[in-house]
């Protein structure tokens, strides 16, 4: 029954550490000494606040894909610091949950896509789904190419895959659900909506996109 008790003490101290220092290789070093990831996943969903939110910027740290599903729970925590230090563990965690070498592709491709170079993030991304094709992320950006490229079809067919592999991705049920409403299917872009609400429920671009499909389809009714 003690053990429980050291250990919380322990990563308590060390996450009060960090917020003091920022110094992320030490906590993630101290972390790292007396949990496993299995210890950080329980205090993450059963821990009171503090240890939750250590825990989860732990996982984020030293985690792999088997702590996403968790992390991605966690995002719609009670404490707000919680959801917030979920919500950038559980990202870090997609992005780097592949090879070193198609990591650092996926890189390349979110640099394309983040300068709206959609053509040229096209084909790199097409080739590192076929190295990773449970990559989940890589299918988001390949979503995203698409998506600027307006070649709607295979967006959505992007964006799905990507759930696919990760269903707790929000901005992939949000992206969804901006290709379902251009093509008119407005139910099916609100149900995309409530998926993308109930895990991230501080996204309130998400709450607004919702909000106005709501009047059109109010509107659509009269």
């Amino acid at each position: 029954m003690t053990t429980p008790l050291v250990h919380t003490t322990r990563l308590t101290a060390a996450y009060r550490r960090y917020l003091q220092s920022a110094n992320s290789c030490r906590f993630a070093h101290e972390v790292d000494e007396s949990y496993t990831s299995a210890t950080l996943l329980s205090l993450l969903s059963r821990g009171v606040v503090e240890q939750r939110r250590a825990a989860a910027l732990a996982l984020g740290m030293l985690g792999d894909r088997r702590c996403v599903d968790a992390l991605g729970r966690a995002i719609s925590d009670s404490d707000r610091g919680v959801r917030l230090v979920a919500d950038d563990s559980f990202r870090a965690v997609l992005v780097r949950d592949a090879a070193p070498l198609h990591h650092q592709q996926l890189l390349r491709v979110m640099h394309l896509n983040d300068g709206g170079e959609y053509a040229a993030a096209l084909s790199p991304a097409l080739i590192l789904i076929d190295q990773a094709p449970t990559y989940a992320e890589a299918h988001h950006q390949l979503a995203i190419c698409w998506h600027g490229l307006e070649d709607f079809a295979h967006a959505e067919r992007a964006y799905q895959s990507c759930l696919w592999h990760c269903r707790f991705h929000y901005l992939a049920w949000q992206s969804l659900a901006k290709i379902r409403y251009l093509n008119g299917n407005l139910e099916k872009a609100l149900h995309a909506l409530d998926y993308c609400v109930d895990i991230n429920p501080d996204l309130e671009t998400a709450r607004m996109q919702r909000r106005q499909i709501r009047r059109r389809m109010r509107q659509s009714d009269v």
